[in-house]
């Protein structure tokens, strides 16, 4: 009886919402940023005068485990770059060894939902859902992690901590690239799509490995449009995702895994009921600093809507 109410309870949101077919959607205007690392070094929000909300920030910055934690990632609106009107986001990480934990990674991440209690994706309900935005990798601070393994995360899907989010865009370098057979391997590293489920690497420790589909190489200096349909679905039977770059479709995967199962965890912690969605630079502690530029994020229900003309 619980679970029947927790489902409908989910679809009566998500029909509330019918109308609303732009969830979101982030222009960079006069974008305000409210952080403190000092005081909160893990969270901060941002928000801009054409939304009600605020949307949350998160970040992990150097030394976080000290009293004294070192800011090595940041974010703010610019107007130094856009690709509409007169602003975009920066994100940033400078480079830096960690001396405390050579495993620590770092970060910084706007999310492009609205908090749970007003709206987010439920995993239980096979709907598509549409993340766009624009991306350009600044080429003066472009390096990328040199290291086997050390991929660089722009974009994820997350179901909660302490698991690895289900659907996430990446960039690997040259390395990963030959090692995975990729023929057009880049020295500026591969856009890849990485799916995870209950039973590829759900978390650190968990069974199986991340399945990797190649995008193609990496392209530095210039606004690229993405948009990621996800449609979720634990099992399989309905799960899907599409990858448009460009208006271009790179990748469509239907009945595959997509989101973790939360019944198949009779133990805390369990995966989230439904999926944060935001925009990234994310990797491990390192000398390599990179600068994004992101604008016109969007999270809607249907391509058109989702879409950056």
């Amino acid at each position: 009886m619980k679970t029947i109410l927790i489902i409908a309870a989910l679809i009566e949101m998500a029909a509330s919402s019918a109308d609303a077919t732009v969830f979101t959607h982030l222009t960079a205007e006069d974008g305000v940023v409210d952080y403190d690392y000092k005081k909160n070094e893990g969270n901060g929000w941002y928000s801009e005068p054409s939304s009600n909300y605020r949307f949350k920030l998160g970040f992990k910055q150097g030394e976080r485990a000290s009293t004294n934690p070192i800011l090595v990632a940041t974010l703010r609106s610019t107007d130094s770059e856009h690709l509409r009107g007169k602003a975009a986001i920066e994100l940033q990480i400078t480079g830096r060894k960690e001396q405390k934990s050579l495993k620590a990674a770092y970060k910084v991440d706007i999310s492009s939902v609205l908090p749970s209690d007003h709206f987010s994706p439920p995993v239980v309900m096979p709907k598509d859902w549409y993340h766009g935005f624009a991306l350009k990798i600044d080429a003066a601070n472009y390096q990328l992690p040199a290291e086997p393994g050390q991929k660089l995360t722009f974009e994820q899907w997350w179901q909660g901590s302490p698991f690895h989010p289900p659907v996430s865009l990446v960039i690997v370098n040259d390395i990963d690239a030959r090692t995975m057979g990729w023929q057009d391997a880049n020295p500026k590293g591969n856009y890849a799509l990485v799916l995870r489920d209950d039973d590829h690497n759900a978390w650190e420790s968990g069974p199986g490995q991340p399945r990797y589909y190649n995008l193609g190489p990496v392209k530095t200096g210039q606004w690229i449009k993405w948009i990621v349909r996800v449609r979720p679905s634990p099992s399989g039977k309905e799960g899907g995702v599409t990858i448009w770059m460009d208006g271009v479709e790179k990748l469509k995967l239907a009945n595959t895994a997509v989101g973790y199962e939360r019944s198949r965890y009779h133990t805390k912690p369990t995966p989230a009921k439904s999926l944060a969605v935001g925009c990234c630079i994310y990797r491990m502690n390192g000398l390599s600093t990179q600068r994004f530029f992101f604008d016109e994020i969007k999270f809607a229900d249907s391509l058109a809507d989702a879409a950056t003309p």
